[in-house]
């Protein structure tokens, strides 16, 4: 795990070109059933598994950018009194399967920070959705998210 850190929001300009990764994470099936539950793909009408050989443990997609926050969280923060707002995800694409029992992990450029005045910094990474034991990445995105202070 390589993780990058500013001691205030304010320095998070520094952080452009700095890259981290996350701990290893395996879906949990039961936090991945109530997912599945809770968006309704539990009772999506074509099932990812049988014929379309997905199989019943697939990690679903927008599951997977869910889970961006929870793994950022680990590797990319600000002491003191500050929060990162979600601003959004671009060009999120799903290049191989994930399920539920693949270890996975982000691996991430600060690409940009765009400073936004009295609401804070834009921070701006590139994200590969690393699989253990696997060249080939499992998704690929860039992610947004607004630091602001607290309180």
């Amino acid at each position: 795990m390589k993780t990058v850190s500013v001691s205030h929001p304010s320095e998070a300009p520094t952080l452009v070109g700095q890259e981290f990764v996350t701990p290893w994470f395996t879906m949990d099936e039961d936090r991945a059933d109530m997912f599945e539950k809770g968006t309704y793909l539990d009772s999506y009408p074509h099932r990812y598994g049988g014929d379309d050989a997905y199989g019943d443990d697939l990690v679903e997609g927008f599951h997977l950018l869910g889970m961006f926050d929870f793994l950022l969280n680990h590797s990319i923060w600000s002491e003191g009194p500050w929060i990162a707002w979600n601003y959004g995800v671009d060009k999120a694409r799903f290049v191989s399967v994930i399920r539920r029992s693949d270890p996975f992990r982000l691996r991430g450029t600060i690409v940009d920070v765009v400073d936004r005045g009295a609401q804070g910094h834009l921070v701006v990474v590139d994200v590969v959705g690393e699989v253990r034991g696997r060249a080939k990445p499992g998704f690929v995105a860039t992610s947004r998210a607004l630091w602001t202070t607290a309180g």
